[in-house]
């Protein structure tokens, strides 16, 4: 019965663990063909295509998503390819993206270099080596790169920001533009005013401004004949260009560097489920040492908790000094090496016992003395892992909880040593039934009646001796 019950709260963990973790892969390549959940990963290569109804997020060496995505994409690697629909918005940082896709809402990207191409519905945040851009943007747009290129049939419908080494604006812009470069080409349509900043700025005859151009730099613009320009103001300025004025430009780019948290949230649950895993086997291959580590948290909680504090402050110091007597001998020093490796064992060892401890503490209370069953035992710890991973929602606070966790198992896990080990808790009812069956045989305690019956025999001995 126990085994059914501990096969049951097995599958329970399986199901919770990895059903929180379920679309999230880490390590290797990747492919996904359509998903009707978000895709999480974190490893080396990843193709998706196919309808995804969620978002995609991740870090990788290479991307390429030629998908319709509902939601967000988020990436951080190497190189990027993004084409299909994006319902959401793009947040991408790496080596070398490319977008020639339809988004619904922002665009933020930074590379080595920048390409894009498509209908951005909200804002437009790019920076990079080399930005290329055939684009319609409906927000504004913040533009940065040693060279920037707008193509011709790029059009920006809110206020266009750009600083570059090297730009040439081929495209149309609706409302104002603000451009700051060392050397600029100007061969597009301006609807509103210009405000220029640059060292060299040429002006090509297919350009319009309707609004008002208004330069600012060491050399006068050199202008074609047929350009369109209402009116030009010139005025001479002192200007350098430099990484200084990269400071100007309003670039914000959030969301790969919130998406590096995302895959060790995954790393999380898979530490939490082996947690759950090493628990239940070893609860299930010494349930006399387990029960015995809980018992002494439920004897002294505070005092456990201290000396596991203790033990984990002073485990560096006592890590640093037996190196420095193992490297005395040549013996030692390959021992050196096998110890470091063994001290985050030693650690989620004691993760795991604080998590088989408190989950003892929380549903053994009815029994302290007869311990938990086996079902019970995984149930109890699958519930403690369960928790530990909801705290984590909240940032930091799943840490600290597991430190004090960990903390109580170390200290359970010390004090436990030199105890006797206490039987299985199914063992102890067998034991504690065979000691009640004497106690209701001497119930009648036959002895002092046969006690009471001797006297009376000798006394008719002592009459017949008399007689």
């Amino acid at each position: 019965m126990n085994m059914n019950k501990m096969m049951m709260a097995g599958g329970l963990a399986v199901a919770l663990l990895s059903g929180a973790a379920q679309a999230q892969v880490i390590g290797g390549d990747l492919t996904v063909n359509g998903s009707r959940d978000d895709v999480e990963f974190f490893g080396g290569d990843i193709q998706i295509t196919g309808d995804i109804d969620g978002s995609v997020s991740g870090i990788a060496g290479d991307a390429r998503i030629d998908a319709n995505v509902a939601g967000d994409i988020e990436f951080f690697g190497g190189e990027a390819n993004v084409s299909g629909r994006v319902d959401g918005e793009i947040d991408m940082a790496g080596g070398s993206i490319s977008i020639r896709a339809d988004v619904g809402q922002d665009v933020n990207v930074a590379a080595g270099d920048v390409q894009i191409r498509g209908n951005i519905g909200g804002e437009l945040n790019t920076a990079g080596g080399s930005v290329e851009l055939d684009v319609i943007v409906q927000e504004s747009a913040h533009i940065g790169g040693g060279y920037v290129l707008i193509s011709q049939s790029s059009e920006f419908y809110g206020t266009v920001e750009i600083v570059g080494g090297e730009i040439e604006f081929l495209g149309t812009a609706h409302e104002a533009a603000d451009l700051e470069a060392e050397t600029l080409i100007l061969a597009g349509t301006f609807d509103g005013d210009v405000e220029v900043q640059a060292e060299r700025v040429r002006i090509l005859s297919t350009a319009v401004v309707r609004g008002e151009l208004r330069i600012r730099g060491p050399e006068e613009p050199v202008m074609e004949e047929g350009a369109n320009i209402s009116t030009l103001d010139y005025t001479y300025e002192a200007y350098n260009f430099g990484a200084e004025d990269w400071e100007d430009l309003d670039i914000h780019i959030d969301g790969p560097w919130e998406l590096i948290e995302a895959p060790f949230e995954a790393v999380g649950r898979m530490f939490l489920g082996s947690a759950f895993l090493l628990g239940f086997l070893i609860t299930l291959l010494a349930p006399r040492s387990v029960s015995n580590i809980a018992s002494s948290f439920r004897e002294r909680p505070v005092s456990a908790g201290l000396v596991g504090f203790v033990t984990f402050a002073m485990s560096p110091i006592v890590l640093a000094m037996l190196a420095v007597l193992l490297g005395i001998t040549f013996i030692g020093i390959p021992l050196i090496p096998m110890m470091i490796l063994l001290y985050p064992v030693i650690l989620f060892f004691g993760f795991v016992f604080g998590g088989i401890a408190v989950g003892d503490l929380i549903f053994n209370r009815n029994r302290p003395n007869k311990g938990l069953g086996l079902a019970m035992r995984a149930v109890s710890l699958l519930v403690v892992m369960v928790a530990l991973a909801v705290l984590g929602a909240v940032p930091g606070l799943g840490g600290v909880a597991g430190l004090f966790v960990m903390f109580i198992g170390l200290g359970a896990w010390m004090l436990s040593f030199g105890k006797r080990p206490k039987s299985d808790p199914a063992d102890e009812e067998d034991e504690s039934e065979e000691r009640r069956a004497p106690r209701r045989r001497r119930e009648p305690e036959p002895e002092p009646e046969e006690e009471a019956e001797a006297p009376s025999s000798s006394e008719d001995d002592n009459a017949d001796r008399e007689g």
